[in-house]
């Protein structure tokens, strides 16, 4: 029987560049309106809500790891290089660092599951 977490890792497809990258974009879509409404001291309007609702998605899929055009596409953005593997977040940073997690097996990419 697999664990949630072997299924979740087996279904991420985003390499930590790209997570970095979009939970930056979520931030910045958000923090632009915040910022302009609080030192222009205007009302919230609709511009100021659409980025924020554009920020939903970047931010979902940078802490999931997981793109649902990827999959529809049949790409990844992790696993071609040993510095950027796909699985958990820490499993991600812990293997950019160079510290070389080995899964104990293929579906388990996370740090409950490898060993140095």
């Amino acid at each position: 029987m697999k664990t949630m977490t072997s299924k979740l890792a087996t279904i991420q497809n985003i390499g930590l560049i790209d997570r970095v990258f979009r939970v930056i974009l979520a931030a910045v879509l958000i923090g632009g309106p915040v910022y302009h409404l609080y030192l222009f001291d205007v009302q919230f309007a609709l511009p100021h809500g659409i980025l924020m609702l554009l920020s939903v998605y970047p931010a979902l899929t940078g802490i999931l790891g997981w793109e649902p055009f990827y999959q529809v596409a049949d790409t990844k953005s992790c696993g071609d290089t040993e510095r950027n593997q796909c699985g958990t977040l820490p499993y991600q940073v812990d293997a950019a660092l160079g510290h070389h997690p080995i899964p104990d097996d293929d579906s388990d990419h996370s740090l409950a599951g490898s060993h140095h």
